[in-house]
């Protein structure tokens, strides 16, 4: 997988300059070397938890949270950290097309999920006669008194989703027609070409900073590697290449940023048939904000039992997923001085800008 993306990544700046590529990228508290992590058990040298677990490790990329426990992700709490320069958007700052996620999970601040082509609406509303009725007696119970805390935040998530819903809906039916085609039947393209939809209609949604949170699946292949890898990279590539095309036909090439986040790597060595969890991988960067066609972090050695190789092919990340937060957050408007409050862990490494946005 660390290979197979690394010529994936050699082969889309050939011939595609807005984007970069961060090397060996991966979850860290601080730098560690190999003697660091083997003796990390007696030495206390911290280290994150549960590694080369899914459900920790995308916990790790989405909060940066280290040995602590928390309820925010750092994109999240860049909305925490911005919530007075985008009070007057009409809608949330971090938007998701791929449902709740930590990710966005802000301490204040509260995301907006949409469907992948829209809004998504109560059905049974519309019309007169029953379906006139039902939606006032669902406006009676919203906009009812409560006297629990939950009762009033269920009512406000309720009143929120239809309020944003019509907004949302409202917008996209007047968005213009894009040009750039999109690959067909992927659902990733089909995300990313409703965020482009939604940057059309930015002024009409009072949309001056976003977060949109897209996905796709199907990377833990530890069967099948060989036969799924190549669509599966070609559907990242195809993808990613519209949607930046459609942000050059709709003149915000420079202002929209694209970035991959990945739970880990897989191993160098095979199982047989695949690979299995390993740490570091390689991520992408693309817009014309960012200093393209340039490596950033540094490959490990691709050798078993090698420097960086914790075993099996697991490689110690280079760069921490702090530091790729922090160069993106900075970029986005966070000062350097509230970067440790979005990357809890930044304060533990030299280099805070990775350095490639401009």
């Amino acid at each position: 997988m660390f290979e197979a993306l690394a010529r994936l990544a050699m082969v889309m700046m050939s011939y595609f300059s807005p984007i970069a590529v961060v090397a060996n990228v991966g979850p860290l508290i601080r730098p560690t070397t190999k003697t660091q992590y083997q003796q990390a058990a007696t030495s206390g040298h911290e280290l994150p938890p549960q590694l080369f677990s899914h459900n920790d490790q995308q916990d790790q990329w989405h909060s940066l949270r280290g040995r602590n426990v928390s309820k925010s992700g750092w994109a999240g709490r860049i909305a925490d950290v911005l919530a007075s320069q985008v009070s007057s958007q009409q809608l949330a700052l971090n938007v998701s097309l791929s449902g709740n996620t930590l990710f966005q999970a802000g301490v204040s601040a509260t995301p907006y999920v949409m469907g992948p082509t829209g809004a998504t609406t109560f059905t049974g509303f519309g019309g007169t006669g029953a379906g006139a009725g039902r939606k006032t007696a669902f406006q009676n119970v919203v906009n009812a008194s409560y006297g629990t805390v939950y009762e009033r935040a269920y009512a406000e998530v309720q009143k929120r989703a239809v309020r944003y819903a019509d907004l949302v809906n409202d917008a996209l039916s007047a968005a213009p027609v894009l040009t750039t085609e999109f690959p067909a039947n992927s659902p990733l393209a089909t995300q990313l070409q409703t965020v482009a939809r939604m940057i059309a209609v930015r002024e009409r949604l009072g949309m001056s900073r976003q977060v949109f949170f897209v996905a796709t699946g199907g990377f833990d292949t530890h069967d099948d590697q060989l036969a799924d890898q190549p669509g599966l990279l070609g559907n990242v590539s195809a993808s990613l290449e519209a949607f930046y095309k459609a942000t050059v036909e709709l003149g915000v090439a420079s202002s929209v940023t694209t970035f991959t986040q990945s739970d880990f790597g897989r191993t160098l060595t095979s199982n047989g048939d695949g690979s299995d969890h390993a740490w570091g991988g390689v991520q992408l960067v693309v817009g014309d904000a960012v200093r393209g066609r340039t490596l950033y972090g540094s490959y490990p050695t691709l050798e078993i039992g090698g420097p960086q190789d914790v075993g099996g092919g697991r490689f110690i990340p280079a760069v921490s997923s702090d530091q790729y937060a922090a160069t993106l957050a900075k970029w986005f408007g966070v000062a350097e001085a509230q970067l440790p409050t979005v990357a809890p862990s930044i304060g533990n490494f030299a280099e805070k800008d990775l350095g490639f946005l401009i």
